[in-house]
């Protein structure tokens, strides 16, 4: 989402925030609609600033991962990169839905 699709909106006040429904609904409001969230994971040891952000030894990896917030239209209007999390402590649970 480029900066001059939110200024002078509700979405870019910060006084909004935690916005209620999330990025989901902050997007809706300007008449996005996002309609797949995609996910990329990696692990790996952790950077000084990650280990001293996480508190944990430079020996606990960690999970990085990139959420994207994708609209009908493939357009990537959300990027969260990286989010970072534990490595030993974090599970990261799929289910996934098959037609027959």
């Amino acid at each position: 989402m480029r900066w001059a699709d939110v200024v002078g909106t509700p979405v870019a006040d910060p006084i909004n925030e935690p916005w209620p429904g999330g990025t989901r609904a902050q997007l809706a409001s300007l008449g996005i609609r996002v309609t797949t969230i995609t996910e990329s994971f990696t692990t790996a040891m952790p950077t000084e600033l990650e280990a001293a952000t996480l508190r944990i030894g430079s020996g606990v990896p960690v999970l990085r991962y990139t959420r994207r917030h994708i609209t009908d239209t493939g357009r990537v209007v959300e990027v969260a990169h990286p989010i970072v999390r534990r490595g030993d402590t974090t599970i990261v649970d799929f289910r996934i839905e098959l037609d027959d």
